[in-house]
This record gives C-alpha cells, structure tokens and sequence, in this order.
C-alpha cells in the first residue's frame, strides 16, 4: 500500500487489515518506554557517524522501530548537520505515513460467549477504539440487558457489531453527540436484522434504505429513480467530506442490461457532521421499464476526506509571542500574538496544512472543532469562551480565541490540538439484488 501526503490510500477490498501482524514496528511494542527512548537517542546519534555504512543502519533501524516512536524523534535545528537534518526528515515521514495507513485499516474483532452486552461493547471498544453507547435511555426504551452466545472470531468491526445488536434487536443511531461514538437503540417494529442488511468494506458498512421511483406524467423525461443508501463508518474515523463521483458508478438491472446514471458527469458531495458515525445519501438513476423488476448490481467507488494523525501544539512564554512558528508533518501552527481586551485574552494564531485537498474550504467547520485551551503554571485548564475566523484560504485558517482570565495569563501556556495531516483515500462497494418498487 503506497501513501504519499496528502496521503493517497487504498482501502478497496482484500488488502491488509488491522489485526494482521504489523510490518514493522515490533521491537517498539516489545519495549519498555524508557528502553525505546534510549534506542531512538542512541540511532539518532548513529546518524551522525562517520561510517555511511553505520549511518544507513541507524535511518532503517529508527524506520523499523515503527510509528511509536514518531513522538521520541528530536525536532530538526540549524545546529544540525545537512545529512542527519535529512535523514530524520525521511524518517519522519516515512513514519508518519505508516501511522496514517494503520489509522485507516479497518479493526477487527474477536469475542467469545456468554457475555453481557455490555462487556461486549466495552472488548469491542479496548480491541478497536471505537465507542458504542446504551443510548436506550434517550429514547424512553427499556435498558434490557442480555447474553451474547457463540464466538465471533477476527471479525471486521462493523460485521462483529451487526452480530452483537442482532441477537438483542439492536441498532444503531447515527447522531450520539459524541464525537468518535456509535449509539445503539431498539431495533424498530418489523425491522430486519442487521446482518442480513449491510454490506462490509473496510471500515465501512453500506445499506440500502428505499428506492423512489418517480413518473413524470406532464414530462416523461422527468421520470427518475433515486437509490438512497445508509453509509456508516468506524466512529474512530470522524471523515470530512465524502464524495461520489457519477462516472465511478455502474449500474445494471437483474437482466444485465446497464441501467444509465442520472449526470455522469457529476459528483454528490456530502460533508459530515463530526458528530455522527453515519450519514444518508441518494444515487440518481435513469428509471428503467416495467420488465426490470430488480437492480442487480451497483458498484461504486467513494473518495473520502479524513484527518490524519492528531497531535497537540504547546506554546510558552505567549504573553511576548509573536509569529512562533511550530511545524508536525504536513501541519504548520503559528502563534500570531497575544492580546488583552480588558478581562479577556485573545489569542491569533493559523493553522496550515501541505496540500489541504479541499479540506479547508469555507463551509467545513471540522476545523474549528479543534480544542484550544490555555494552560496554568499549576496545570489548570481553561477552555476558550469563544472564537472568530479571521482568515479563510485554500491551505490555511486563522482563527482568534478568547480566553477569560481575569487575574492575567503570567507564565499560561497555549495548547492547539488537530490533525497533522489530511487523508484522502478510495473505498470501493457493490451491492446487489435491490427489489424496484
């Protein structure tokens, strides 16, 4: 799997998934955290070597301790060296993409029964990230606890958590308001079960809702068919944007014929909220004649937009910062400057991105979603009471927090937490057999 940044990555049927042993970074997870820091001090080191031989050895060593050890590389100075300036700037990245490509395989799961549902959610959640909530409650349903029977082994998420919610008539709800968390909920009246509904790829899950078909008795050329499809995605993801372009989708009726799309030169575009794990969109069709009683395949290819690796920005001694400037992968964060409007600080800074793909554009707020806090010299955080944009273009942001702090901001310190880089990559699907109306 090839990644460049932005990052392009596949993530079609077939290919590696979490769970398989890791290509590297196996002597990281055997270490302890002090025997690790003193292996990434001592190849660092090794970079500067006389011996190109020995040189050589210390960049393929620090690469195959993994991306755990991104967090122990020292930053570039202009004290150092030309050659190990370049080296560890190859070993950042090449590390960071692997962090990036593993932060997009799907999690797999394996459980083995009897368990209460909820020890089943919470081993789902310690195996994958991903956060399932009761959200019973919210809906006035009874909290009903029950016993999962039988195993569920290696199983991707999605497919081990239709599994779960099916042998209790469960669901899910999309909107938890929590970011980077499911809700599950009653399975409605007469509703099938899950498993029976979706289908898998990578960390994905699809499901078709209804099919419209719609006769135009002024104008025949009004006739339509409109396919509209669930699709949901590991809540660890928190996706940006996601896009299907027309021309990446085939459709053919249950007796072969192609069944043409309503704009093949389009693209349905679809930003997501941050705090939802699924969202709803409608593929347009030319409708078809009354002998085609099915749908028998749609294929299609989505490309998403997502965060990449988050890391946190620290700045000090703010009260006289002005234009410092912190640089993690593909992100650049300037601390502008500091300035005090009676009780309330604001604090101007920017966030850039190498190659935003899009990501920035006007009417995606995911970035200002970003936490921003001020920190005390005792450790107390304080949360921003507010923000403005103050600069909007295709590869940056500026943005002004306000911060309350009446007895002053004397030795505060400023935390900026976001993605360090934006990932685009493809995800492919196909679903068959759909009964027309």
């Amino acid at each position: 799997m090839l990644a460049t940044f932005i990052l392009v990555v596949g993530l079609a049927c077939g290919q590696p998934t979490a769970g398989a042993p890791e290509p590297n970074g196996a002597k990281a997870n055997a270490a302890s955290p002090m025997e690790l820091k003193a292996a990434v001090a001592r190849l660092v080191r090794q970079l500067d070597d006389t011996q190109h031989a020995r040189r050589e050895a210390a960049e393929k060593e620090l690469i195959g301790l993994g991306p755990a050890v991104v967090d122990l590389l020292p930053p570039v100075t202009r004290q150092m060296p030309a050659e190990v300036k370049e080296r560890l700037a190859r070993v950042r990245r090449t590390l960071e993409s692997s962090a990036a490509e593993l932060s997009l395989a799907p999690t797999r799961v394996t459980l083995k029964g009897p368990l209460k549902l909820s020890e089943a959610l919470a081993a789902i959640e310690k195996q994958t990230g991903n956060r399932v909530i009761d959200y019973r409650e919210e809906f006035n349903q009874q909290r009903r606890e029950f016993t999962i029977e039988g195993e569920i082994r290696d199983k991707p998420f999605w497919e081990a958590l239709d599994s779960v919610l099916d042998q209790g008539e469960l669901t899910t709800y999309a909107f938890s308001g929590e970011r980077g968390a499911a809700a599950i909920v009653a399975r409605g009246e007469g509703e099938t079960p899950r498993g029976k509904r979706g289908v898998y790829s990578g960390l994905f899950r699809f499901e078709p809702l209804r099919v419209e078909a719609v006769r135009d008795i002024v104008n025949p050329s009004n006739h339509a068919l409109r396919w509209f499809l669930d699709i949901a995605w590991e809540p660890r993801l928190q996706p940006i944007l996601i896009a299907q372009p027309l021309e990446a989708l085939k459709a053919t009726a249950d007796n072969g014929d192609d069944l043409p799309i309503d704009g093949r030169e389009g693209e349905i575009e679809i930003p997501v909220d941050g705090d939802s794990s699924a969202t709803e969109m409608y593929i347009p069709l030319e409708l078809p004649g009354r002998n085609v009683a099915k749908i028998g395949s749609l294929r299609g290819k989505l490309d998403v937009l997502a965060p990449g690796r988050v890391e946190t920005f620290e700045f000090s001694d703010i009260e006289k910062a002005k234009g410092v400037e912190q640089r993690r992968a593909a992100a650049t964060v300037t601390l502008d400057q500091v300035r005090q409007n009676q009780d309330v600080y604001e604090v101007r800074m920017r966030v850039k991105f190498q190659a935003a793909a899009n990501a920035l554009e006007s009417h995606r707020d995911w970035i200002y979603q970003n936490q921003a806090i001020l920190v005390s010299p005792g450790g107390e955080k304080l949360d921003n009471v507010g923000l403005e944009a103050t600069l909007q273009e295709e590869d940056q942001v500026g943005i002004a927090y306000q911060f309350a702090a009446p007895d002053g901001i004397k030795g505060f310190k400023f935390r900026y937490t976001t993605p360090v880089s934006i990932v685009k990559f493809p995800v492919e699907y196909e679903l068959k057999n759909i009964e027309l109306p």
